[in-house]
Parts: C-alpha cells; sequence; structure tokens
C-alpha cells in the first residue's frame, strides 16, 4: 500500500490511478503488503473543444423592391408614381424619396401605396439612414403584411435589428419574410439568419429547428443553396455541445465527403475527429486529424487542436510508443498555450505506461517549468511524485511535502493531494519508518480516496501505528476497518493485527478473543497460522501449560509447513516441562534446535539440561552439555548442575569425564568462589587422569577454603599422591606428614601410610635404578615398615589387600623373599579375589 497498496502500494499499494501494499509470513511477523499503487491508466482528457465556424454574413440584397405593375389604365397618381420611380431608378434617392412622398400625400389610397412605403425605405437605407428606413420598412409589413413588398421589407428590418443585436425582434422578422416570400433563396437565407438570430439569443432547440429547414432544401441546376453547408457545419456543432454524437457525427462526415469549400472541410474534419475520440474509435479520429493538417485552410489553433487529437487518440488505442514517436517528430512544430500542456501530458503519462519512469519525469517537469499555472501543471506534478514513488527515489517524502504544500491551498480537496500524502506516507511505511508512517496515515484524508484504496490505506495505518508503538490508536484503526469492511479479503490479517496490537497493550483477553475469532472463522487463512502461533505466546504468559502445548500442536498440524515451526515444538517442550513430563519435553526442544539452531540453541538446550538434570540421568546430561556446548563454545551451564553432573561421574569412576565437568564449574575469573567441594573432586579426578599438576593446582584452591581438619587430611593425601606422581618425593612426604599429625586411625590413616609406602618404595625404584642398591634396599625396607600397619592391624576390603600386595613386592624387591611369600600368602587366604591395579 501505492501501495501496495500496494498499498497493493500496497504499496498494499494508494493513488486514485496507482496501487505504493510491496509481502512474507505472518507467522513470522510478514511485511505488510506492500501499498502499492492502482494499474496505471491515467484518464485521456476529455477532447477539446473546436472553436466556433466564422459568422455567415447576411445575405445580398437578393429580396429587390418589387416591380410596379402597369396599370390597365393610368391615371395622375400613376403618372406621379412613375416619376418618383424614374428618380429612384437613377439612384437619385434624396429626389425618389420625396416623390414617393408626395405621391403618398396626394394619393394616400392609391394602389402603389405599399410599393411607395417599401421604396422610400429603400431610399433612406441606400443613404445609410437605416433608423427612417426601418420605420418605413415595418409600416409595410404591419399595414400591407400580404403586398409583394412585405417580405424583402421584413428581411431588411430583420437584418437591421440583428446587427443591432436586437435578436428576438430579428428572428421575428426573418420568420415573417420566410413565411411570407414566395422566393426560395430568400426563404432559406430568411431561415439561416433566423437560425443566427436563435443562436445569440442561446436557444439551441429553435436555432436546430431553423438550421434543419435550411438543410433540407438542396441546390439545383439553376441555384446553389450557399447556406446549406455553412448550416451544416453550425446544426452539428449544436449536437456536438449538446453531447448528441450519433446525431452531430453524420453531418461532419458528410461535410467532409462532399462539401467544395476547402474551410469547412477542415473545420469538420476537426469536429469530426473530436467525436471519433470520444466515441473511442481512435483510427478514424487520427485519420480525421490527419486530414485537417495537411490542409492549409486549418486554423494555426485547429493545428493545435489536431496535433493534441492524434496524440490522444493514439493514447487511447494503447499505442504509447506512437504517442512517444509522434511527439517526438513533432517537436519543433508543438502548438502553444494550453494545447501544448495537454498534449505533454499525454506524452508524459505515455513515457509512464511504457516504464520509462525518468522520461515521464523529464515531461512533467517541462509542463511545471513552461505552463506552472495550468491545471496541467497540477497533474503533471502530482504523476511525477508517482514515478518517484515508482522509482523508490531516496527524497520521496520530501517531494511528497513539496507538492503538498505547494498546492494545499488551491486544491486542498483533490483527490491528487489526498493521493500525495497516501504516496508519503507508503514511502515511509515501506522503508520500515513506521514512526514516520503513522504520523503520514492521518493525515490523508480517507474520504478523498478512491474507494477501493481506502480499505488499504486504513489496514496499513493500523500496521504503521502498531509498529510504531501507538497500540491504542493500531486497536482502533483496525476496528474501524473491520467495521467498514467485514468481508474484505484483508479481514482475517485485521483481526490478528489487531490482536497484536492488543497484546503489545498488555490487555490479553481481548488479544486473545481476536486470535480466537481468526482460528474458528478464517481457519485456512495466513492469519490464522499467525493466531494459533500467538495463542500459545499468551498462554505461555499465563503460565497455562495445557493451553500452550495446545495451541502449538495445533499450528504444527494445521500449518505443517509454518516457518514458526521451531517455536512452536519450543512452546510444546516449555509446557511439557512446566509440567515435569520431561519425556515429551526433551524431543520437542531438541526438534526446536535442529529446526532453528541459531534461535533456539540457547533456551532448549537449558530446559533440556534441566530436564535431564530433573531425570538424574548422569549420561544423557553429559551428552546434552557436550552437544551444547559443542555448538555453542561459550555457552553457560548452571555451576550446580556441574557439580552434581561431576560428583556422579567421579562416583562412577568416570574421572575424565568428571574432571571435564568439574573444571566447567569452575568461576574463571572468581575461582576462590568455586564452591570447595569442586576443587576437591577436580583435585582427585585430576590425579586419577594422572594430571598431576592441574590435581595439585586444585587441590591447593580447595585447601585455600580452609576445611575441617579430616577434609584437609584426605585434600593433602591427595595432593601427596600426585606429588608422587610427578616424582616430588620429599613435597610428597611432607604432605603425608602434615595430614599424619591430625589423623591417628582409621582408613585415612590408612591412605596415608600407604602413600608413605608409595613414596619409599619409589625412591628405592630410583636409587635401585641409578646403581645405588644398598639405599635402594634401605628404601624399599622402610616402605614395608608402611604397608605393616595398613596390611597387618587395619582392615578394609581395599586397603589392606592393596597394602599386602605392595608389601609383598618391596619385601621382594629387599631380598627377603620368605617374608614376601608369606604376605603373599596372607593376600590369597584372606582376600582370594583381589586383582592388583595396572
Amino acid at each position: 500500500m501505492f501501495p501496495t497498496t500496494t498499498r497493493s502500494h500496497a504499496p498494499r499499494l494508494l493513488p486514485a490511478f496507482f496501487c505504493l501494499v510491496t509481502l512474507s509470513s505472518l507467522a513470522q511477523q510478514p511485511a505488510p503488503p506492500r501499498a502499492l499503487p492502482v494499474p496505471d491508466d491515467a484518464p485521456v482528457p476529455k477532447a477539446i473543444p473546436v472553436a466556433p465556424p466564422p459568422k455567415a454574413q447576411p445575405v445580398p440584397d437578393g429580396a429587390a423592391a418589387p416591380k410596379a405593375l402597369p396599370p390597365k389604365t393610368k391615371g395622375p397618381d400613376d403618372d406621379m408614381y412613375d416619376f418618383a420611380t424614374l428618380a429612384y431608378d437613377r439612384g437619385e434617392w434624396g429626389m425618389a424619396a420625396q416623390s414617393y412622398a408626395k405621391y403618398l400625400q396626394q394619393y394616400p389610397g392609391g394602389r402603389q401605396v405599399a410599393d411607395a412605403l417599401f421604396r422610400i425605405g429603400e431610399c433612406y437605407k441606400n443613404q445609410n439612414q437605416l433608423k427612417q428606413a426601418g420605420g418605413y420598412y415595418e409600416e409595410v409589413v404591419n399595414r400591407y403584411p400580404s403586398s409583394e413588398g412585405a417580405p424583402s421589407a421584413a428581411y431588411r428590418l430583420g437584418a437591421m435589428l440583428f446587427n443591432d443585436s436586437k435578436f428576438a425582434d430579428s428572428a421575428k422578422y426573418f420568420a415573417f419574410c420566410e413565411s411570407k416570400t414566395k422566393s426560395t433563396p430568400v426563404r432559406v437565407a430568411s431561415a439561416y439568419h433566423k437560425s443566427r438570430a436563435y443562436g445569440m439569443l442561446g436557444d439551441k432547440t429553435k436555432q436546430a429547428a431553423a438550421l434543419t429547414t435550411v438543410i433540407a432544401v438542396k441546390s439545383d441546376a439553376q441555384w446553389e443553396n450557399q447556406f446549406r453547408e455553412t448550416a451544416l457545419l453550425t446544426l452539428g456543432s449544436i449536437y456536438l455541445g449538446q453531447d448528441k454524437r450519433a446525431e452531430a457525427l453524420p453531418i461532419f462526415d458528410e461535410l467532409v465527403k462532399s462539401s467544395t469549400d476547402r474551410a469547412i472541410i477542415a473545420e469538420a474534419s476537426i469536429r469530426a475527429a473530436v467525436l471519433y475520440a470520444e466515441l473511442k474509435k481512435p483510427d478514424e479520429s487520427i485519420a480525421m486529424f490527419e486530414k485537417a493538417l495537411r490542409m492549409p485552410e486549418t486554423s494555426e489553433q485547429n493545428r493545435g487542436i489536431s496535433l493534441v487529437g492524434i496524440i490522444q487518440a493514439l493514447y487511447a488505442k494503447g499505442d504509447y510508443d506512437g504517442v512517444i514517436d509522434y511527439y517526438n517528430k513533432n517537436s519543433e512544430i508543438l502548438p502553444q498555450g494550453e494545447s501544448r500542456a495537454k498534449m505533454l501530458l499525454l506524452v508524459g503519462h505515455a513515457y509512464r505506461m511504457r516504464k520509462s519512469y525518468a522520461r515521464a519525469v523529464e515531461v512533467y517537469l517541462l509542463i511545471e517549468q513552461y505552463h506552472p499555472d495550468s491545471e496541467e501543471a497540477f497533474d503533471a506534478g502530482y504523476w511525477k511524485l508517482y514515478c518517484f514513488y515508482l522509482l523508490n527515489d531516496k527524497d520521496l517524502g520530501e517531494f511528497s511535502t513539496a507538492f503538498i504544500t505547494r498546492h494545499s491551498q488551491k486544491h486542498a480537496d483533490h483527490e491528487y493531494l489526498a493521493l500525495a500524502r497516501l504516496i508519503r506516507a507508503d514511502f515511509y511505511f515501506n522503508k520500515g519508518d513506521y514512526k514516520q508512517a503513522a504520523l503520514s496515515y492521518n493525515d490523508v484524508n480517507l474520504e478523498k480516496l478512491p474507494e477501493k484504496l481506502r480499505p488499504g490505506t486504513l489496514f496499513n495505518m493500523g500496521w504503521a501505528q502498531g509498529e510504531a508503538g501507538r497500540h491504542q490508536e493500531a486497536v482502533g484503526t483496525f476496528t474501524r476497518f473491520i467495521n467498514e469492511n467485514p468481508t474484505h479479503e484483508l479481514a482475517p490479517k485485521a483481526y490478528a493485527r489487531r490482536g497484536l496490537a492488543n497484546r503489545d497493550a498488555r490487555d490479553l483477553p481481548k488479544a486473545k478473543a481476536d486470535f480466537e475469532h481468526v482460528t474458528k472463522e478464517f481457519p485456512k487463512s495466513d492469519a490464522c497460522e499467525l493466531s494459533w502461533l500467538q495463542l500459545g505466546f499468551i498462554a505461555m504468559e499465563q503460565k497455562d501449560p495445557k493451553e500452550t502445548i495446545t495451541a502449538f500442536e495445533t499450528l504444527l498440524k494445521k500449518f505443517p509447513n509454518t516457518t514458526a515451526a521451531a517455536q512452536a515444538y519450543y512452546g510444546i517442550g516449555r509446557g511439557n516441562f512446566d509440567q515435569k513430563i520431561y519425556d515429551k519435553a526433551v524431543p520437542a526442544l531438541r526438534r526446536s534446535i535442529e529446526l532453528d539452531s541459531k534461535g533456539y540453541l540457547e533456551k532448549s538446550s537449558q530446559l533440556i539440561i534441566l530436564c535431564d538434570y530433573a531425570r538424574q540421568n548422569a549420561d544423557n546430561l553429559a551428552k546434552t552439555i557436550d552437544s551444547y556446548l559443542l555448538s555453542k563454545p561459550d555457552g553457560q551451564v548452571p555451576p550446580n548442575i556441574l557439580k552434581w553432573l561431576g560428583l556422579k561421574l567421579y562416583s562412577s569412576d568416570d574421572f575424565k569425564r568428571a574432571a571435564r565437568f568439574l573444571e566447567l564449574a569452575v568461576t574463571p575469573q572468581t575461582p576462590e568462589n568455586t564452591e570447595p567441594i569442586i576443587w576437591n573432586y577436580l583435585g582427585m579426578a585430576q590425579f586419577h587422569n594422572q594430571k598431576y599438576d592441574a590435581s595439585i593446582q586444585a587441590t591447593d584452591n580447595f585447601l585455600k577454603s580452609n576445611p575441617d581438619s579430616a577434609a584437609r587430611a584426605r585434600a593433602l593425601l591427595t595432593k601427596g599422591r600426585a606429588q608422587l606422581g610427578k616424582g616430588l618425593f620429599d613435597e610428597a612426604d611432607q604432605a603425608a606428614q602434615d595430614a599424619l599429625q591430625v589423623v591417628k586411625d582409621g582408613k585415612l590413616q590408612a591412605e596415608l601410610l600407604t602413600l608413605e609406602g608409595d613414596i619409599y618404595a619409589a625412591q628405592g625404584d630410583k636409587l635401585a635404578a641409578e646403581g645405588q642398591k644398598d639405599a635402594a634396599v634401605g628404601k624399599w625396607k622402610s616402605a614395608a615398615a608402611k604397608y605393616a600397619v595398613p596390611s597387618q592391624v587395619f582392615e578394609d576390603p581395599d586397603v589392606t589387600p592393596e597394602a599386602l600386595y605392595k608389601a609383598a613386592q618391596v619385601l621382594e624387591k629387599a631380598g627377603d623373599a620368605a617374608k614376601a611369600k608369606q604376605m603373599m600368602d596372607q593376600l590369597k587366604q584372606r582376600y582370594p579375589k583381589y586383582q592388583p591395579k595396572r
């Protein structure tokens, strides 16, 4: 939403002729429908009206003065009339007028009165004394309506009144002439000029009727109806103005085909072209416009109209390449003024429809630069902004604001202003700048947007508000969307998004209600997947493990390919862990790690560790920790668990692994904070692992904890053994002696004496190896003395047989075979199953 849209512009989405609404899985907080723009279908401007034809002139004086009929018998009045007529025929207008006037005075009832009156009017007309002439014409019409001169007088009155802008009276006299005259040319001329008078009065109905009368009379061999073509052109124009295309087009077509007046052909071609364009017949329209362009009689204004018309027709055909090509070929003879702006707008649209957005911007800029105050500049400004939107220009937000600021006063309520605000909002939305997007959506007047863009805009507005942390506003916006668009395809997502907003606002009951509504009413929607996921989250927050498991298991069942599978398995594992159902918890937790090691290695492993610890399964616990630390070497395991595991493994004589986990339990930066028992057992385990330095170090750390005397003696035993292992005989003997000062009996004393025996035995072996046989014998005998107490006085199933065996060995080395045999016999008798340690 664009928009959309889309929005779709929707990106979404967006503007009236858009889409903005570029979208991913709802289960993982997908991107909203991009607010995309609606399809690029900018409307073709209305056909440009052509200029009216030149005004027709009144007919020549074809309505001549009537000829006086010679009387059968002449009288004095006839002689006077004839005398006046002689002056009239010679063009002596003043004398003729005086003579006719004298006739009227002397013979007011004479048979030539009507003619005399008419001729006096003619005399004054010829002297340009129209007012006086009109009086006499009017007298003829009013007093002698049936006279031969009455039609001519009425015609002249009609012409004079027309020129004096008294169109109603003019039409009346032309109508009188039309009805009384016996001359076809005069009748046609009267009807034509009557139509002109009605036209000036704005009475198109009577004008059309009069023109129809003129058109009905066709020329013949003796006479040409010079008004017919002009009447056709005018009548067609009337129909054109009344949007009677079906009546107008045949008239213009006839004129184009039959007229001999090239100026009329040019004019008719223009008008026919406009009509064909409006009837969506672009090919015919183009042919007529091109015909007009080829004629030199076509006016400059109409040439401009033709150029624009051709481009308009090509655009209407969807021939955008043709529009661009025609524009480029005629760029040097383009029309000026308004027509040029209209044409450039179409060219810009053509580039835009060809997705040449940068070129479209160039043309739109020309309109803004050279026609800044035109409506086309406003249109161009909007479509330029739209192209920047499609070009994903980084400065689109600023461009939108500039357009809005420039036109907000003059075009405050225009749809383009609402669409520009929508473009700005979608721009920030698609950038992920939801804070700015939310502010921008608030400026959009939804009522001014095309109806099909409103739902997407409202939806994206709520989305932006939610992401911007304006959760209550988001709840309100999605509520409005749901109320106004209950069956819209985005309705399930609107419920889900409102649920998210409610959850973020900590209104868990309302959030849960929204998600449950989606699962019940829209079970197959993407939003349903998100809703089951969120229901699982809410159940976890509410510490309801059973509902947690139900929600996540349902999610996996209904959406087996969900991208939230790892989260679902974790939730199932956590739910079972909380219920202490560890056998079900562990497989689910392991599955979450398999699906998303990066996201769930840490928290799932920690829970598995706790499960194995709770089940006291040392072997599984050790494997779990090893696996975890292999994947995450810097991972942390609770020290109490490591301590338990180390001690458990030590008690199973698994000294190597015991030492590993006890070492992990040590606090590295502050070893003094490590529990003493860990140091103690670590020292013993490392001794068994023959890692004597590590054993000594661990034991020393234990001794620093000031243990009780028994524990201290035991630690000294371990330290002494490790020192012996390193060949540090004196240090080992000192450790044994220190321990024996506080230990006077029991097994520990026996072990310490055995340690001393081991020290002397090792010293003897070293001396013997050095060739000091006598010294070696002395040490071996001392060792046998130390073994005496553990072997003869103390009875222990572990210490005693070992002491007997070791005593026999050193006695044998010292050369006392009999005593050595005695010791071995005791060992076999008392401990027949004993096997010496290798």
